[in-house]
């Protein structure tokens, strides 16, 4: 309870920005923090800090098959079909690759684990994320950009850059600092999928092929033999591995779950290694990393480790047992440990965050992270806090390239809260580097359709708000995020969650939020870990907005959620029959499954149905689905829908869409790495169609159905947003924004902007279009060098090349493209083209017309000289769009027409046969509601 007490202390200090003016021992800190608590304004909040483990089994849990498992190379496998999906040319649903705008937060950050800065350029800084890929800068942090899109998908656990070849990265995937199920004591919440490797600055990444399997979904470290490169010690939760040819092969030196690895870098021969609940000890090898012997002393939960490289053979061990981190030293290469920490240590959460920096030039002088940051100058004895102005949960330290503690003093800092700098180490500032650094993890997050105000609940940075600056979000709440909501009719109103159902809402548009689940009729499942999720889902009724409906172990509403005081009252019984499920009863509770940790009877989401209050549909987590017609009742009748051998999967449900013109039409959206995780059902949950179709086999936590164009369909899944304009029958992915991150959202502004709310990427909003390509190409003067309709899909440089024929007059090239508009009535109408022209003499004259069926002729919109360079012509036709679209039919035709200006006597007498070729890179159309 002591060591409870302090860390509260010292979180609260942290957030008043309370500065010890001298080093001290944490119990002198604790001492006079204490002493605040009671009238700290933050006192009620205390109990109530982010849970990363817990959110971590949270995640991962949801996201498994029935049995509890995740089928092997899943997430290759899922990308693998999306790949396929990317060549297929196919739109669906009406999002462009140019239809996301992302809206931040740019100004909070996320998990980070490595940092990895250029030794010669130090301004050049790599960073890799949890869940939204690896990240650069080029300025030294004043602006950053994603790498790959493919690594959003991944949890990047460490990164290092070749020691010869500065444009050669490797990036360890999986994390594995948590202590969420995969079979051992200590596993990552989300599975890696090896070692990649980038040879182009990470600009692009592929898999190693030797790590492609289970002994690698971990990688936590991965470290180069300081005199030969070609030798590299990986650290995974399998144990110690090796190879002595770049990866090619590998031996596994020691088996035990490996969380770091150190060369000592005064004697390569010499190497450090850290697991997890190696309680005799950290592991030393003095023959480059082959043979492996446990060392004396500094047995714990977690082992960190780092050399001390002025002081031979000194190396220090940050251990983590029952919460707390302490410092053990060993001055003989890491054979035998002695504790060096007086008194309790540093407050951790188990394993997740631990980290130890020492001087260069000063083994006596080291930083420790667990949950903030201390200082010591006596060789781990005593610490103190530092750097309270740095988010909290730490996972890495590293100095810059020129440190040397007089004229360069800099060191970085990866939190849960981005990427931290501090110019002078033996101080006490530290600034944040999170310029647009995208990385924050949503878990849901609600819109205003007339402000575009959003709220959103994130993983460790509690609840931000939105206000139209994409740089500068407001953090309005403590704690772990969850769901949001915005009242669509008054924009003072948001509402947001704490962990556990704890339901908070803002009446001053953003400026602050309080508690309402609570008051004389409270939300009764509220706070506790067997009544709730731990992250719930809730909704407001979108027929009226002072309803809202809270998923727990029962459902909960409240028809006043706008008073000082809301009532609430349960609407759903618990499906756990009296005394619950045990040994001997009807339906006991398998040892593994996808809804551990929540609680199986639980509810997963609701979805109510829009322009009818009573028809609610709700899931709990062991899948069991029902819904109601007469749900504005004091006590709805259920009807339990997936029990009537309709086949349904029974596996997590993430979503419930109801259709709001056909309120028997209903989606649902499946978890698991399966191919059958989207459903449909026309009568109610009688029978029911498997609709995925085509879409990779990887988790659905996000779906949303079109207002107005039935069977416009988009998924957000693990691995990006895919979408369907034909109910499923195809899908099509273009994921320019988003990229492949785990979406967790998809909601609608209004009819024709979609936000997705990403764990890893922030929040993205896209107008939906509809871009139609050409289904033939009709040559009328002139012919096709080469190319074809693929060529014309993107704005891509790739092009179809055309070449003119001489006439009477002169040359001249004329060409039709025809498609076919999914609706003969769409509201706008463009056409889009893109094209370049060479041309030896002159200028050559584009001409483009439109088809008016109503008047049955061609009709000129637009005429120039075309460019030598590509030039895109957007045409939006004036008067009735309708006129260039066939009534029940919607063909859609254009005519482009090309023609040399020079007369045809300057042509032939300069014997210009050949006088221009025309490249056309695009010609699509786009239609809005």
């Amino acid at each position: 309870m002591a060591g409870r007490i302090a860390f509260i202390a010292l979180f609260l200090l942290s957030l008043v920005g309370c500065q010890q003016s001298a080093e001290q021992s944490v119990e002198q800190v604790a001492e006079q923090a204490t002493e605040q608590v009671a009238e700290h304004p933050l006192a009620a909040f205390r109990e109530r800090n982010d849970e990363p483990i817990t959110a971590a089994a949270d995640r991962y849990q949801r996201r498994l098959s029935a049995d509890g498992t995740i089928p092997p190379r899943a997430l290759l496998r899922a990308k693998e079909q999306r790949d396929a999906m990317m060549t297929a040319h196919q739109f669906g649903a009406g999002v462009w690759p140019n239809s996301w705008t992302w809206v931040g937060p740019g100004n909070i950050g996320g998990r980070l684990r490595p940092i990895v800065i250029h030794p010669t350029n130090p301004d050049i800084i790599y960073v890799g994320s949890a869940s939204g890929g690896i990240w650069k800068t080029t300025n030294g942090g004043t602006s950053w950009f994603p790498l790959d899109d493919f690594m959003a998908s991944l949890s990047v656990g460490d990164m290092v850059m070749h020691p010869a070849d500065p444009n050669t990265l490797y990036a360890g995937t999986g994390e594995g600092f948590f202590e969420a199920p995969e079979g051992s004591s200590n596993t990552a919440a989300v599975r890696g999928a090896g070692i990649f490797v980038s040879t182009d600055a990470g600009a692009t990444w592929n898999q190693m092929p030797s790590t492609d399997n289970a002994d690698f979904y971990f990688v936590n470290r991965i470290e180069f033999d300081p005199t030969d490169s070609n030798t590299m010690l990986v650290a995974t939760t399998s144990g110690i591995w090796r190879t002595t040819n770049g990866g090619t092969t590998w031996n596994l030196q020691q088996a035990f779950d490996a969380l770091d690895v150190k060369f000592d870098p005064n004697d390569p021969t010499k190497v450090v290694a850290g697991g997890h609940d190696t309680l005799l000890g950290p592991y030393y090898s003095t023959d480059r990393g082959v043979t492996w012997q446990v060392a004396n002393g500094a047995g714990g939960h977690r082992q960190e480790i780092a050399w001390a490289p002025s002081q031979t053979n000194t190396v220090y061990a940050a251990v983590s047992d029952n919460g707390r981190i302490k410092i053990w030293r060993s001055l003989d290469g890491g054979q035998n440990y002695t504790l060096q920490t007086s008194g309790n240590g540093i407050q951790t959460w188990a394993s997740y965050n631990n980290t130890v920096w020492v001087d260069p030039n000063n083994a006596d002088f080291m930083i420790l992270g667990g949950v903030n940051l201390f200082r010591s100058n006596d060789g781990g004895v005593n610490f103190a806090q530092r750097f309270s102005s740095v988010h909290a949960d730490m996972h890495r330290i590293v100095e810059h390239p020129d440190f040397d503690g007089v004229n360069n003093k800099t060191v970085y800092f990866a939190t849960d809260g981005g990427i931290y700098r501090t110019a002078d180490v033996y101080g006490t500032s530290a600034t944040d580097l999170n310029n647009n650094l995208g990385v924050t993890q949503f878990y849901g997050a609600g819109i205003n359709p007339t402000t575009g105000n959003i709220i959103g609940g994130t993983q460790d940075n509690g609840t931000l708000f939105y206000n139209g600056d994409p740089q500068n979000w407001d953090h309005i709440f403590g704690g772990d995020g969850g769901y949001g909501g915005a009242d669509p009719t008054d924009p003072n109103y948001f509402y947001g969650e704490v962990q556990r159902a704890r339901i908070h809402r803002s009446s001053n548009g953003g400026a602050s939020s309080s508690y309402i689940y609570s008051g004389p009729n409270p939300i009764g499942d509220a706070g506790s870990s067997t009544r709730t999720n731990f992250i719930p889902f809730f909704v407001l009724d979108p027929n009226n907005p002072n309803t809202m409906l809270v998923a727990c172990e029962r459902m909960w509403r409240s028809t006043n959620v706008k008073a000082s005081q809301p009532d609430w009252f349960s609407i759903k019984n618990s499906i756990q029959p009296p005394g619950g499920f045990s040994a001997g009863k009807s339906r006991p509770k398998p040892p593994r499954s996808h809804f551990n940790p929540n609680p199986w009877y639980n509810i997963a989401t609701i979805s109510v149905a829009d322009g009818n209050s009573n028809i609610i549909w709700a899931a709990h987590n062991n899948g069991d689905l029902y819904y109601t017609t007469n749900g504005t009742t004091a006590s709805p009748t259920w009807t339990q829908v997936d029990n009537n051998g309709v086949g349904l999967p029974d596996r997590w449900i993430s979503t419930i869409v109801i259709d709001p013109n056909d309120h028997n039409h209903v989606y649902v959206a499946l978890m698991g790495w399966e191919a059958d995780n989207l459903w449909e059902t026309t009568d109610n949950g009688t029978t029911w169609t498997d609709i995925s179709g085509s879409l990779p086999s990887a988790p659905i936590s996000a779906l949303a159905a079109h207002r107005v164009r039935p069977g416009w369909l988009y998924v957000g899944t693990d691995i990006g947003v895919f979408t369907s304009g034909n109910n499923g029958q195809t899908w099509s992915t273009k994921t320019d924004g988003p990229g492949t991150v785990p979406v967790e959202q998809l909601l609608w502004k209004d009819d024709n902007n979609l936000m997705a709310v990403t764990h890893g990427r922030g929040i993205f909003l896209a107008e939906i279009q509809q871009p139609v390509v050409p289904l033939s190409i009709n040559m009328i003067i002139g012919s096709i060098n080469s190319g074809g309709i693929p060529e014309l899909i993107d704005s891509d440089d790739q092009h179809v090349v055309m070449d003119p024929q001489f006439t009477t007059a002169r040359y001249q090239l004329v060409f039709e493209v025809e498609s076919v508009l999914p609706t003969d009535t769409p509201g706008i109408l463009e056409f889009n083209y893109e094209a370049r022209t060479f041309n030896l003499v002159g200028q050559v004259e584009q001409k483009i017309e439109l088809y008016d069926f109503d008047a049955g002729m061609y009709v000129q919109v637009d005429e120039q000289n075309s460019p030598s360079t590509d030039l895109t012509v957007i045409i939006m036709p004036s008067g009735d769009p309708t006129r260039f679209v066939e009534n029940g039919v919607g063909t859609v035709r254009a005519r482009i027409s090309y023609q040399n200006g020079l007369p045809w006597w300057v042509v032939r007498t300069a014997n210009l046969y050949l006088p221009f070729r025309t490249r056309v890179d695009q010609t699509t159309w786009m239609i809005l509601p």
